[in-house]
This record gives structure tokens, sequence and C-alpha cells, in this order.
């Protein structure tokens, strides 16, 4: 139980992640204002630096009506449209586009950044666009709507966009500008939050297998492991997916970081599975016997077969301490400090066990320290008294074991020199 209540919560918060940057590649509509009369009027004044006509053609431009400019500047594409709906709907986006509050509906429509052109982003099957999108041909085609009250026609830039995977790429990520609104490009990230707070709920509430009178690790050291574990795994798994911002295109734009950085997540998987034996880990010293509890089962230990038992000391091995200072020495800057640092703290790291030989040549550890020194596993006492009390011979002899870990959890496992 305590491997899958890890496991349910790994695969939920990865879940999260995932969803959250699920790009959704349909069609959208980027709506902006269009007002004619100030660009003709800035078309044709002399001198204008916003002006793109050149200055023998600002001539023949300004003999054109406005009528005529405006057939001129949208080539024609122009799509008559009335009703309430369109009433509406041009009402909010020229009170938008003069910076007037139009309310949450409308503003959770602009692009993600800050762009200068105020605009607006729609799929194109909303209403009342939808009766008009049959008009879009294809990517970055452009359209224009006009509305005409009385004596006044205002006008609509439509821009239909169609995303793909080529919009992602490593460095840049999502790349056209403006990007779309969080909601509408990645639609499922409303749901992440919840997927987390699944996850967690059956971590903590999902039943756990605690022994009366067992000794057993601190809850706290279990959760700071858990937590180091899934952010090991988290970062790993998540780095590919940050730096191309779409979960699929990892796939085909990103494969490079997903061969580098997703096999690192390995690492913490096997944190994980330490974590979750050390939560099911239990002993309960009985007059004859020690029981050991994980969460592969009980399993029955008589003191007669017990040889002897002595203090052990677990080390890194060297040549993990030798890649250590390898790695900082390459660094620079703050970089080899830090790298230094780390390359200290692991040579001098160590960690204090009990180790029980038996009569058929197997032999139990049970840690007590951390790797640090501090008592780890409170009660380790009762365990000495107890072999004491069964007659078991005590070896004063102290061993050094070379190991990146395993013993910790490698049960019951052959002495190693």
């Amino acid at each position: 139980m305590e491997f899958f209540r890890r496991l349910i919560l790994l695969v939920c918060v990865c879940a999260a992640i995932w969803l959250a940057y699920l790009a959704s590649l349909e069609p959208l509509v980027i709506v902006r204002s269009e007002d004619f009369i100030e660009k003709y009027k800035k078309e044709i004044r002399p001198g204008s630096k916003g002006s793109l006509i050149a200055s023998e053609d600002r001539a023949s431009l300004s003999r054109l009506t406005l009528s005529e400019y405006i057939t001129k500047a949208t080539k024609g594409r122009i799509v008559k449209v009335q009703g309430k709906e369109w009433d509406e709907f041009f009402k909010n986006v020229n009170a938008f586009a003069e910076g007037k509050n139009v309310g949450k509906e409308w503003t959770k429509r602009l692009p993600n950044e800050q762009h200068p052109l105020r605009v607006l982003f729609f799929k194109p099957v909303e209403p009342p666009l939808n009766t008009v999108q049959g008009n879009f041909k294809k990517d970055l085609d452009n359209l224009y709507l006009a509305l005409t009250n009385g004596q006044k026609t205002d006008y609509l830039n439509l821009e239909y966009k169609q995303y793909s995977n080529d919009d992602f790429r490593i460095g840049s990520g999502f790349s056209p500008y403006p990007d779309p609104p969080s909601y509408l490009l990645y639609p499922y990230r409303h749901y992440s939050l919840w997927i987390v707070l699944i996850g967690l709920a059956l971590y903590i509430f999902l039943p756990r297998n605690k022994k009366p009178d067992a000794l057993r690790y601190p809850s706290w050291r279990i959760v700071l492991g858990d937590v180091f574990s899934l952010l090991l795994i988290v970062t790993f798994f998540t780095i590919p997916i940050l730096v191309v911002q779409g979960s699929m295109q990892i796939f085909k734009e990103g494969w490079p970081l997903l061969i580098f950085f997703w096999p690192l997540s390995l690492l913490g998987i096997y944190s994980m599975k330490l974590s979750a034996w050390l939560a099911s880990y239990q002993i309960i010293l009985m007059k004859d016997r020690l029981q050991l509890s994980t969460y592969k089962g009980d399993r029955e230990y008589l003191y007669n077969d017990m040889l002897y038992f002595q203090p052990l000391i677990f080390k890194p091995p060297r040549w993990l301490i030798i890649l250590m200072w390898l790695a900082s020495l390459l660094g620079k800057g703050a970089a080899r400090t830090g790298g230094v640092g780390r390359a200290m703290i692991l040579s001098s790291s160590e960690a204090g066990s009990i180790g029980i030989a038996f009569r058929d040549g197997l032999y139990m550890y049970i840690n007590i320290t951390d790797q640090r020194g501090n008592i780890a596993f409170p009660g380790a006492e009762k365990i000495l008294d107890a072999l004491k009390e069964a007659g078991i011979t005590e070896k004063k002899e102290q061993k050094v074991i070379r190991s990146v870990g395993f013993e910790t959890i490698g049960f019951p496992a052959k002495l190693e020199d």
C-alpha cells in the first residue's frame, strides 16, 4: 500500500502537468477593432511616420474616397453583418479597444502577454463568429466585418490562425505572437489542480499498516523523503515540457530533451521506492524473535538463528566521490563553488547501522542514523537490548561498507567486504 500511495500521488502530479501543457491545435480567430477613418487620415497625412505608403503614392491615395480606400485596404474582403447579437459583439470589442471595462468574460480573451493592439481571441465556432467562419480559407487569412447603424459603420478585423506542432520549438517554446490566452491554448489546464488535490488526498488518507508497539521511522522523515523523491521525478519529467511548452510536441520537437532528462527521473523512482520501504519498515521485538514488516509483507527471524551483531558505517562509493569532485572542478564561478560544497558533503557522508549476521550467511541491516549522524530510527537501543538479552554475540569491530544506499532496503543481503 505504501508504494501505491506514492505511485498514485506521482501519477496525479505528472498527469496534472501533462494536462496543463496539452495544447489544443484547433484554429482561433484574432479579433481587433479597425478604425478606417483614422487610418485613412494617417496614411494621406504628409510626413506621417506611421504610414507605409510611399510619398509618390500618397497623392493618388488621397484622391480616393473613404469607401474606395476601405475597399482597397481590405482587398474587398468585407462581410456585412447585422442583428442584436452582432450589435452586442461590436459594442464590446469597440469598448475594449477604447480601454473601457467590459467584464471578465472579455478580458480573459486577452493574449498571455501584454499586446499593444489589444486583440481578443475567439474560437471560430463561437457565436456569432460561427456565422462567418466559412469565409476563412487558410492560415493567417484576414476578413473584415462591417456593421452599419444609421450613418455610422464600424469595422472589425478578423485574423484566422491555424496552429500546428511546428509552432512549438526548443528554446522559444510556443512561437506565434501574440500568445492565445491559456484557457484556449491549454484547455485542460483548469483540471490540473483538482487532479493534484485528489492525488494528495489519497496519499494522506489511504490506510496505513501501523502495528502497535512497533519501532518505525518518524513520519516527518518519511514525508521529507517523499517530497524529495517527488521533486526529483517531477523536475526531470517537467523540464522538456516547459522548454517546448507542449505535452505532445515534446515527442516531435523536444525528443533530444526526453532522451537526456526522462531517464534521470529513474533516480527519483528509486528514491520513491526507498521511501515507501522506509514508510512500511517496522520492527517488533518478541521474546524469541524479531519481526520485520515491510510493504512486501512480514518476516520473522529467530534469535537462535543469529550469529552476531556489530556496528556498521555506510559511506558513498569512492568512484561516486571522485566523479562529484571532477564535476565540481569542471564548473565555473558559482557552479564550481556549489559543486565543491556538494563534493565535500558527500565525502564526509556516513550513516550508522546495526548489522546482524545469520548462521546461514545472510546479513541484516538496520539503519539507525542518517548520513549526518543524526538518529533516524528512534528506539534503536531497544533492539540492542533485545539482542543482548537473547545472548547474541556482540562484535565491537566497526565495519565500513561502500554503497550508494541500496542496503537500506536490501534485506537480507550478503555482507560486502
